[in-house]
């Protein structure tokens, strides 16, 4: 049904619950949903099919503004039809869709994006770039005082560079029901229930800390989010 977004994730999530879709799946989409609930401002990297970015669209404040990228043509158009019937045309308007590489797109600065700088951060693509791009968005004045960052899957399959650049103290490990390797952190929460870690950490330019939940779709494998606020 066309301006239904509950429906369309609903059945976006059922689909990869039988093939694995990299969706951030019911759980870290709704963390993520409130986190960004009140920010007017935000940039969303790895647009994937636009599961997540109907979820913050659909939250964001009436006088929002949502940029999304995604390099691959495939993912984008897919993700624009099924955007355009997930959201209310008045919302769908305020998505402003980018088809490039986050590398171009930074490197660009408020040429590329307008809506610069921003308010919160969503990184959902290659794990590799998570620490180059957060920097870019740093060095580049892309992101307003006290923007939050959020960066998906830091620990499964995990972005080791990112959080040695948050001065993230973590072991390299072995995920036990696949098998693959991970990361662990120290003072981690019980994984599974969606708890905070206490632990804070402290880089010159952002705080840190983690939220443990899942790794999409596949429950016995721990992961978390990072959230990191903008201090510099």
């Amino acid at each position: 049904k066309t301006g239904d977004a509950e429906s369309i994730l609903a059945a976006m999530d059922k689909c990869a619950e039988t093939s694995w879709m990299m969706n951030v799946g019911r759980d870290k989409g709704q963390v993520i949903e409130a986190a960004f609930r009140d920010k007017r401002r935000v940039l969303e990297i790895g647009t994937f099919l636009g599961y997540c970015t109907i979820r913050i669209a659909r939250s964001m404040r009436d006088d929002g503004r949502l940029t999304t990228v995604e390099i691959d043509e495939t993912n984008f158009d897919v993700a624009t039809q099924i955007m355009a019937k997930a959201l209310p045309p008045s919302t769908f308007k305020r998505v402003r869709r980018l088809r490039a590489s986050s590398s171009d797109v930074l490197r660009d600065g408020k040429r590329g994006l307008v809506d610069a700088p921003f308010d919160a951060v969503l990184l959902d693509h290659w794990k590799a770039d998570y620490m180059r791009d957060l920097d870019q968005l740093r060095s580049n004045g892309l992101l307003a005082p006290n923007a939050l960052v959020v960066a998906d899957n830091v620990l499964f399959p995990g972005a080791p560079d990112y959080l040695t650049y948050l001065h993230v103290d973590f072991q390299r490990v072995t995920d036990q029901a696949t098998g693959q390797p991970c990361l662990a952190v120290s003072a981690a929460p019980p994984r599974g229930d969606g708890e905070t870690a206490a632990t804070v950490w402290r880089s010159p330019d952002f705080e840190t800390r983690l939220v443990d939940l899942p790794f999409e779709y596949r429950p016995e494998t721990p992961d978390a989010l990072a959230f990191s606020v903008f201090r510099g």
